[in-house]
């Protein structure tokens, strides 16, 4: 740079950061509605002149001064407008943040809270462990729980439950006789995880400079100090002829001036009240490595080469790995803005399709039927200007009752609607199964309401009263114990009528959601149908997905009897000790081959050492390697050649979120990877990933799967083999840091250099501990487990104090994610899943 400008630069600084330093300082003490932009209160300049306004940029006032260095006067200051003060004198400092609580509350927190002399997850007749973090925890109360957490029971929703699976209109009736959007009410069928007017919080997100951050993340420190960077702020600059230059900037500009060792020095004298502006950060990085031919890795590669000449090309390439990572890194954490799908949009378009525009948005309102995202089945969607031109005849629900016993408490509304209740209402039992299934009985119930409006969410108190247990699912009855994806109701009927033209509308839906079809298709006596089995008819249809699980046990009918598609190979898990479960023959034109193996393996011991292995049982051999696709991406799998096949099929829906919800500045941390299936879901968005495991057989299966879906191993992923407690400390060492970090341990083991014994209930609290430090501001932590003697509560206990250990506060649990709907349980479901958001 030349020294003119390097003068005039040092000028346009030394107007502003006296008071920017002074600003950071004081930012962070004063509330988010004025921390605007007052580091930059004494560029707030000018007289007022009677001169020619004209807005400017820095660039420009940068050019002007160069040209005329003197022609500009110092700039004061205007003076400070002190607000008028409140009549409120009085604080409460010692607990500002107090809510009252009925001693019925406060006895049942303090219960929930309190530690004791029991160990987590501890059964009886194990040995005290000092090493164990103890705690009890009254899980009489989850919704408190919950509340604990920093979780919200009514924001847990399912994602679509097919991809691909999409509404269809129903029917239609008249209502008006005016033209256009207002003439019709229309009838469509919703599925389930479809929202009426679309995602609300993806409409609330803002973009920043480092990406996208919903409204959850508003509230972080990190992400208010980006929005009162990137605040722009105007000053009027007088010069000597009276002129009048309108400066707009942000402090993003103004820090973007500052060379490297400039910016490292206010850092040092602001401490970490400053962070550099991720434009600063890159241009830093091309002053020292330029990009070539608009390749971002290849600066890298090159820079890399040319240090370190005399290193092997394996030792390079980790090199160029983790220099890659440390170029694509940011503060903020990066995801897709992942709308969810939109019934009222679908209809616009369908409606334009047919060459009747309609109108969107909020001139439409859900008046009857499956209104709530989780909900499926029928919904009256309707113009808000004639509600009251139609009639709902009748509307008839399925439901699963069914919830180990978790109701949900009763509000103002619920009381309302029960109160409204009355003998018309009829309830239809159409399965009952409780065979095998301990406490867990559930029944298949059909609930008619005729003669008034109604909506899945009004017979949830009515089933309740009447049944005197929950709808399976509701997250509202307990949010830790989700025995399905979402709650099972589902609009089968409705009969509509209109109140101004001699029309009626009555319609019925042609089957069951798998979901709810895997529990209430019990007609068939058990017994195996050309097609499908117990409610798997839209994964098979699906082409998007081809393995899944066909029959799952006890929960299916079948003890001991497990049997997992493949594409066109089945393969049956079974305990000799009972009896053998259907099979489907190879010639329905969907199956090639079975393989069998006997033996009772849970998820934890797939992939143990162990001389049981499948062997064809019949029909064509499969390949020793093939693909198989799940949510539109593929993975290769084994079926004879180790008891693990390579990809666990319970964790779709988490493979799925993965797919949908990442894009090329996302970067995942996959620890306990086995092949590496999250990475290879991540990836398939452009994500670049970094997947651990101890196993080296089982990592370099990696690499097969990103070949089968076209993705390159190169710098953006990477496979470390080693103990996941070991790297975790090496790579917070590095100061690397990841928008998504995966914790999937087993449940128990023996592992690493140390050959130290691990097991959720001792350990989990120190990996979360190692792991949270590695997530970026607004990023996700997930932790999974499939311990059958931890409670989700208790698990979430361990995750909490690991957080606490980390000195990370204010982590909330934002998501408890099911399993899927092929492998429904008796009792609680196996595996637990949770996502932490950290701020």
């Amino acid at each position: 740079m030349k020294r003119g400008s390097r003068c005039v630069q040092a000028s346009l600084l030394a107007l502003g950061f006296v008071a920017l330093s002074d600003g950071f300082s004081m930012a962070s003490k004063l509330p988010t509605s004025r921390r605007t932009f007052e580091p930059f209160a004494a560029l707030r300049a000018g007289t007022e002149g009677g001169g020619k306004r004209k807005q400017i940029t820095i660039k420009e006032l940068q050019e002007k001064m160069l040209k005329s260095p003197s022609k500009y006067s110092a700039m004061g200051t205007e003076p400070s407008r002190k607000k008028k003060a409140t009549r409120r004198t009085r604080r409460r400092v010692e607990s500002p943040k107090q809510q009252y609580l009925y001693a019925s509350q406060r006895s049942a927190k303090q219960q929930a809270v309190a530690p004791a002399k029991k160990d987590i997850g501890k059964e009886e007749g194990e040995n005290e462990n000092e090493n164990e973090t103890v705690f009890t925890v009254d899980t009489r109360n989850p919704l408190l729980q919950a509340k604990e957490f920093g979780m919200v029971p009514a924001t847990q929703h399912c994602d679509p439950l097919v991809d691909g699976l999409k509404p269809r209109l129903v029917g239609q009736i008249r209502i008006s006789e005016e033209a256009g959007s207002g003439s019709f009410a229309y009838l469509v069928e919703k599925p389930a995880g479809w929202s009426i007017l679309g995602s609300q919080a993806s409409k609330s997100k803002k973009t920043t400079a480092k990406g996208t951050v919903t409204d959850t993340e508003e509230s972080m420190p990190a992400v208010q100090e980006q929005r009162r960077r990137k605040t722009k702020t105007q000053v009027k600059l007088v010069d000597e002829d009276g002129n009048i230059d309108i400066l707009e900037y942000s402090e993003e500009d103004i820090l973007a001036l500052l060379t490297p060792e400039e910016l490292e020095e206010m850092k040092e004298d602001l401490g970490t009240d400053f962070q550099a502006p991720a434009r600063s950060k890159r241009l830093a990085a091309d002053l020292i490595m330029p990009p070539k031919d608009d390749d971002p890795d290849s600066s890298v590669r090159s820079h890399i080469k040319d240090e370190h000449r005399d290193l092997d090309e394996e030792t390079l390439s980790n090199l160029r790995r983790i220099e890659g990572r440390k170029q694509r890194a940011s503060e903020i954490a990066t995801f897709a803005e992942a709308a969810r799908p939109s019934v009222i949009t679908w209809l616009k378009d369908v409606k334009a399709g047919e060459g009747v525009p309609i109108r969107g948005g909020n001139f439409w309102t859900a008046i009857a039927g499956a209104c709530e995202v989780d909900d499926s089945g029928l919904v009256l969607l309707c113009p808000k200007a004639n509600t009251e031109r139609i009639f709902v005849e009748y509307a008839e629900y399925v439901t699963v009752v069914g919830n180990g016993g978790h109701l949900v408490p009763r509000s103002k509304e619920n009381r309302n609607a029960a109160s409204s209740s009355n003998d018309v209402i009829k309830f239809e039992i159409v399965s009952k199964v409780r065979k095998g299934r301990g406490d867990d009985a559930i029944q298949t119930v059909r609930v008619l309401i005729p003669d008034k409006t109604s909506t899945c969410s009004s017979i949830v108190e009515l089933c309740q009263k009447q049944f005197q247990d929950g709808i399976r699912g509701d997250p509202a009855g307990n949010p830790f114990d989700r025995r399905a994806r979402r709650r099972l109701i589902h609009c089968e009927s409705m009969s509509v009528s209109s109140l101004v033209f001699d029309e009626t509308c009555e319609v019925e839906t042609d089957m069951f959601p798998d979901d709810i079809a895997v529990l209430a298709d019990r007609r068939n006596h058990l017994e195996y149908t050309t097609g499908s089995f117990l409610g798997r008819a839209s994964l098979q249809q699906n082409e998007m997905t081809n393995a899944y699980r066909e029959v799952n046990g006890a929960a299916d009918g079948f003890p001991g009897w497990t049997v997992d598609r493949y594409d066109k190979w089945l393969l049956v898990q079974h305990d000799p000790k009972e009896p053998r479960g259907p099979l489907p023959s190879i010639h329905d034109g969907n199956t090639l081959g079975i393989y069998y193996i006997e033996s009772s393996p849970d998820r934890s011991s797939m992939g143990a050492s162990t001389n049981a292995r499948a062997r064809l049982l019949e029909g064509k051999p499969a390949p020793e390697f093939f693909p198989i696709v799940e949510n539109g991406v593929k993975y290769v799998v084994n079926l004879d050649r180790d008891l693990s096949t390579g990809i666990f099929l319970d964790q779709r829906p988490q493979r799925a979120w993965l797919s949908r919800n990442c894009c090329v500045d996302t970067q995942v941390l996959n620890c306990f990877a086995h092949t590496g299936a999250f990475s290879v879901a991540a990836a398939s968005t452009g994500a670049s990933t970094v997947s651990i495991d101890l196993s080296k057989k089982w990592l370099d299966r990696l690499s097969t799967h990103l070949e089968a879906n076209d993705i390159e191993f190169d710098e953006r992923h990477d496979a470390i083999y080693g103990d996941c407690f070991d790297w975790l400390s090496r790579l917070a060492k590095r100061g690397e840091k990841y928008d998504i970090v995966i914790l999937d341990p087993p449940s128990s083991s023996v592992g690493g250099r140390k050959k130290k014994r691990w097991s959720i209930k001792n350990d989990m609290d120190e990996l979360v501990a190692l792991a949270a430090n590695l997530v970026k501001k607004g990023g996700l932590l997930w932790t999974t487990t499939n311990s059958a003697s931890t409670h989700p509560i208790k698990f979430a206990r361990l995750c909490q104090k690991g957080l606490d250990d980390a000195g990370i506060e204010n982590a909330k649990l934002e998501r408890i994610q099911p399993m899927p709907a092929d492998f429904q349980t008796i009792g609680p479901q196996p595996v637990t899943n949770l996502v932490w958001r950290i701020p």
